[in-house]
């Protein structure tokens, strides 16, 4: 199979932004660098609005000191990240739009962070993605509550 080659920034952008994760694209100080449609549509702020501004200027309820954590461990490590809905539900607090589980009121977010190598091999710029697994999460919890209850249940009968 032949690998099909473009020089297009306009192509890759539009494969970027029909994706069903958010990709957001940073330097190295938290700069916004790249805010693909799916953060657009979840978030209300254009990506024009947003380039060049830090994260924690445009978000200040995201807790910086574990952000910068992580960030900076894969950028030193120069490896991908998974942090979890487990670790921490969200990083965006964005609204529950598509779950079936309705009353779940925010989006569960697994969030990988993915060092950006430069030509020199150095890390000047990181990226992070963001899934929705709000769905796997509600099932989770429910799951969780039927097991304590029945394990409870179990527990008064012995």
């Amino acid at each position: 199979m032949t690998a099909i080659k473009t020089d297009s920034l306009k192509d890759l952008m539009a494969v970027v932004n029909s994706a069903d994760i958010g990709l957001v694209i940073f330097d190295k100080h938290y700069h916004i660098r790249v805010w693909n449609l799916f953060m657009v549509n979840h978030s209300g702020l254009k990506a024009e609005s947003l380039m060049g501004k830090t994260l924690f200027e445009q978000f200040p309820d995201i807790k910086a000191q574990w952000f910068e954590g992580k960030a900076q461990q894969c950028i030193a490590q120069k490896q991908k990240l998974l942090s979890t809905w487990e670790e921490q539900s969200y990083l965006f607090k964005f609204k529950n739009s598509r779950s079936k589980a309705k009353s779940v009121v925010f989006m569960y977010q697994n969030i990988t962070f993915i060092p950006l190598t430069s030509a020199n091999g150095e890390v000047d710029n990181f990226a992070i993605t963001i899934n929705d697994v709000t769905d796997i999460a509600a099932s989770t919890q429910q799951l969780d509550a039927v097991v304590s209850e029945y394990s409870h249940n179990n527990s008064k009968d012995s």
